[in-house]
């Protein structure tokens, strides 16, 4: 897969694009991302809780420049204190908290913060959510096992200072030197952040995440990229300094030609036009509208100008739009609670073949996606994971 990092301008607002183009040039991957100072996401603030809310089992946190947050206290709650005001209780208002924004606020909803913490290396990830040692699922266990001792060797007191780390699966493809600094970094941000938390004043950003597009890159298989390319020197600056081993293996690169843009190039505007319509055309005429309601996405499939009622042509249709919804929900970064209506079949075996070719395409997902059930309707549910606000959420606010 080759990778392309640009900019855009959609409503007189920038945003950074991030596509990703298979062999045949096709977009596989896109994401948009507002310039991070529009952003909240993965910062980590000195939060002053006003308000805990007992009917909802969640607190309300001030968080920098009067935004508010809204704190689940669902799950086991261990945060790290700058203030505490009670010996007793274990939050109270009036408390300040190191919290991490989690979402971003959207319309009337404000941002959702966590008192787990997250603090993103390079090749690991730092976390208070517990206190593990592990190593990317995606790995093989020959290669996960000196990597998950070298882990243990670097993070022996783990335990005690309350925190897990994760090697990711380009960490495979690494020196051990490489490795440990980048454990050694890590570690040092997060015990310098507890360090400092005491000092802190309330609302206080006390660490700034990356740039979305960063952190994207950083959860990406190396090993599966052949370049990634930029037209915009401070995205490449920024890459370089965030991820300097991609200009040791010859991987980033700046596009100079001004005569025509990476946007141009790669028709990102025509591409984006066609991921906010609501109706998605088939290569064999049939076609499938994505519905994006409150609280769920219904996905209906129609047979469109494929006007054959054959079992066998239902059934390629059927085929051929499994394919493009699991793309569709990549490349919308759709969440939530998904419905999909395939076209009815009555044969058991065809519609357990379609599940298979569904299963199969969501596996290509870089987000979590679980496939729920198959309702006496014959509705398809899933459910995926939200990591990043909708290509919907972002550009029609």
């Amino acid at each position: 897969m080759r990778l392309v990092i640009t900019e855009i301008e959609y409503r007189n607002e920038r945003f950074v694009v991030y596509i990703g183009l298979d062999e045949r040039r096709k977009i596989d991957a896109f994401q948009i991302f507002e310039p991070k100072e529009h952003s909240m996401l993965g910062d980590i603030c000195a939060g002053y809780v006003e308000k805990i809310a007992p009917n909802v089992n969640a607190a309300f946190v001030r968080l920098a420049g009067g935004q508010k947050g809204y704190l689940p206290l669902t799950g086991e709650n261990r945060p790290v204190f700058v203030r505490k005001q009670s010996r007793t209780k274990p939050l109270c208002e009036g408390d300040v908290i190191l919290v991490q924004v989690t979402k971003d606020a959207v319309k009337t909803k404000d941002a959702v913060v966590s008192t787990k913490l997250t603090i993103h290396g390079t090749f690991c990830f730092l976390t208070t959510e517990n206190t593990g040692l592990r190593v990317s699922k995606k790995l093989d266990r020959q290669r996960a096992e000196p990597l998950l001792a070298l882990l243990a060797a670097q993070c022996a007191d783990h335990d005690e200072k309350g925190y897990g780390m994760v090697l990711r699966t380009n960490a495979a493809d690494q020196t051990q030197e490489a490795l440990l600094a980048d454990i050694a970094e890590t570690l040092k941000n997060y015990e310098a952040l507890c360090e400092s938390a005491p000092h802190r004043t309330q609302g206080e950003v006390v660490f700034s995440g990356a740039p979305g597009y960063v952190a994207r890159l950083k959860s990406e298989e190396l090993r599966q990229i052949d370049g990634i390319c930029t037209d915009r020197p401070a995205l490449y600056e920024t890459i370089a300094q965030a991820m300097p081993h991609l200009l040791d293996r010859g991987l980033l690169t700046l596009y100079r030609d001004e005569s025509v843009s990476l946007e141009a190039l790669y028709g990102i505007r025509s591409s984006l036009d066609k991921l906010l319509s609501k109706r998605v055309w088939l290569g064999s005429g049939a076609n499938i509208i994505i519905e994006t309601l409150e609280t769920l996405t219904v996905i209906d499939v129609n047979s469109g100008k494929n006007v054959s009622g054959k079992p066998d042509a239902l059934f390629s249709v059927n085929l051929e739009a499994a394919a493009e919804i699991a793309r569709q929900i990549r490349l919308r970064n759709i969440s939530g609670m998904i419905v999909i209506d395939f076209i009815s079949m009555h044969a058991k075996e065809k519609e357990r073949a379609l599940v298979s070719c569904l299963k199969r395409e969501l596996k290509r997902d870089w987000v979590p996606v679980n496939f729920v059930d198959i309702t006496g309707l014959g509705l398809v549910e899933l459910t995926r994971k939200k990591v990043y606000r909708s290509l919907g959420e972002i550009l029609r606010k």
